[in-house]
């Protein structure tokens, strides 16, 4: 056991080493990430569905040129995916994002020492969410001034500026700090072991706490999230206020049914459950939910349709061809092998879903569909599948919006079937979705960001104290009283 034991440290100790010699020390000649930014240029000319759309290709190709010149000195892997933001900011595109080597990526995931604090961005501020370890020592819903020297005001603006939203959002990048803190200050803004901390208590007493390094696995192990491990889709009713309440936590096909869940057979469930209880108001809660296949969005709203509807009413691609890229790409042969007869050739090179195509076909609603008052709740991290739904359900004027934009842009996002390439110097990892959504309907709001709610709602600073969720309490007084 002892031999078994230390075998396993050794080899930990092996990975951890190998992961950061493939991107944390190592540093790349300028040459070679030229080559690799190139690689990344022409991969957005030749497969990126809309690359152009809030800059032309030559202001595009201009940022690509100032960003080579600038590759004068060696860099590491993260040194090099910084110094290309300029790049990625102008595509604009929350799909289109370059990630560290999968070596270092997983050493992240386990072994590399983390900040353990889960932390949520409020009115442009850090509250404590939960510190991820078993003894808590900082309280949920402290402001943060400062870690090691560096403020909370710098640690935001950094972490911000390092991530690409859908256009002008203004949520998906908060929602994301808000999920990934421990590694995103790990990777931008300092690798430490010890981290002083400076905060503002519940209590409106300044405090400094320190704490201690931990890898994820470390994390996981001695820490046990608040409340119980619930379903990834579950309904809740509550007969008092006559509302059933639908949380979907995603709309990924695999992650729902790997939950031990049919999609298909649990949406007629809700539908009989809410049919016998005579709740008079549904609430479908899609915070944080997304996934690839916007079908999924077409079956959901299948729960609340009165009338014909569609999910999109076109989708395009850039070219039926792999790009010059594609030696170094995970395969995506289905993909190229299913657009083929799919698409025709349209304005501005690209590709569109022709119009017979099923997928643009209009859905008549079943006979057994909720008639009530529905009200949907979202955030920054519905994206995709999670914010089509949330578009043809406000746009349809079957339910009201509550909480904040969509991490998906309301006019057309980027989103499908990506391809995934490892750059032959760096071995950075370039995302680039392949397809163009274009929901159905008119968005109200500006053609540069997500889906706006009719009720904005967000999570407030007392809520994290005690450990409540302030916006399903918000929603649930407003049903309360209006019935």
């Amino acid at each position: 056991m002892v031999m078994e034991r230390a075998i396993a440290v050794a080899v930990l100790a092996w990975t951890t080493a190998v992961c950061r010699a493939q991107g944390t020390d190592v540093r790349y000649y300028p040459e070679d990430l030229r080559q690799d930014l190139e690689l990344v240029r022409t991969t957005l000319h030749q497969s990126h569905p809309d690359p152009y759309r809030y800059h032309t290709k030559a202001e595009l190709d201009r940022t690509f040129e100032e960003v080579g010149a600038a590759l004068a000195t060696p860099m590491t892997g993260e040194e090099f995916i910084q110094a290309a933001m300029p790049v990625f900011r102008l595509v604009a595109d929350a799909h289109t994002w370059m990630a560290p080597p999968a070596t270092l990526t997983r050493a992240y995931e386990h072994s590399e020492p983390l900040i353990p604090l889960e932390l949520a961005v409020l009115d442009g501020a850090l509250f404590v969410d939960e510190e991820l370890k078993g003894f808590r020592s900082l309280p949920s819903g402290s402001r943060l001034l400062a870690v090691n020297g560096h403020t909370a005001t710098a640690i935001l603006a950094t972490l911000r500026a390092a991530l690409v939203a859908d256009g002008g959002d203004t949520t998906l990048i908060d929602r994301r700090i808000e999920r990934e803190f421990p590694v995103l200050y790990r990777r931008l803004v300092e690798r430490a072991g010890e981290f002083t901390v400076d905060f503002i208590g519940p209590d409106g007493e300044a405090r400094t706490q320190k704490l201690f390094a931990l890898s994820a696995d470390e994390m996981e192990r001695s820490y046990t999230p608040k409340g119980l491990a619930l379903r990834t889709w579950r309904l809740e009713e509550m007969p008092d206020i006559g509302t059933g309440w639908l949380t979907l936590g995603s709309l990924d096909r695999e992650v729902v049914e790997g939950d031990g869940t049919a999609p298909e057979k649990f949406i007629m469930t809700v539908m009989e459950t809410l049919r016998k209880s005579g709740a008079a108001t549904l609430v479908i809660d899609v915070r944080g939910a997304g996934g690839r296949d916007l079908g999924m969005a077409e079956q959901i709203f299948a729960l609340i349709a009165r009338e014909p509807y569609r999910v999109v009413q076109s989708m395009s691609v850039r070219s039926l061809q792999a790009p010059d890229s594609y030696k170094y790409a995970a395969p995506a042969a289905e993909f190229y092998a299913s657009v083929g007869g799919s698409y025709l050739p349209d304005l501005n090179g690209v590709m569109t879903l022709r119009p017979d195509d099923p997928r643009l076909e209009m859905v008549k609603p079943v006979g057994r569909a909720f008639g009530g008052k529905v009200y949907v709740i979202c955030d920054g991290l519905t994206r995709e599948a999670g914010a089509a739904f949330v578009m043809l359900a406000k746009r349809s004027g079957r339910a009201r919006i509550v909480g904040e934009e969509t991490g998906s842009n309301a006019f057309s996002f980027c989103g499908g079937r990506e391809l995934e390439i490892t750059l032959p110097r760096t071995a950075c990892i370039l995302h680039v979705p392949l397809t163009r959504f274009v929901p159905d309907g008119a968005p109200s709001g500006p053609i540069d960001r997500g889906e706006m709610p009719h009720h904005a709602v967000a999570q407030q600073p007392w809520g994290l104290v005690k450990g409540k969720d302030t916006v399903r309490e918000s929603l649930i007084e407003m049903i309360r009283e209006l019935r």
